[in-house]
């Protein structure tokens, strides 16, 4: 059974969601997610026939969406490299 995590909308309404992956970067080279915990969630809904994704990250000890522009380009790169990382083990090119 896949984690599941209840967040809290900003209205205060709660949703359970299923965690795809959870990680914290401790690179220097990340500086505006250094040490902040990153959640990615399926949002339960489909576009061209993939999941829809979300990313949050905690903040003042709560999940939030990633509203900065820094660190969501820091995000994306880790995701990047997680994806490349996991097609070589796997041996696709």
């Amino acid at each position: 059974m896949k984690e599941k995590v209840i967040l809290e909308n900003p209205n205060g309404e709660t949703e359970e969601r299923t965690v795809v992956c959870h990680f914290k970067s401790i690179s220097d080279t990340r500086p505006n997610i250094k040490n902040v915990p990153i959640l990615v969630v399926d949002k339960n809904e489909q576009n061209n026939g993939n999941n829809v994704l979300e990313f949050f990250w905690e903040k003042d000890g709560l999940y939030q969406a990633i509203n900065d522009e820094a660190a969501w380009s820091e995000v994306k790169n880790v995701i990047i490299n997680i994806i490349k990382a996991n097609i070589e083990v796997a041996g696709v090119e």
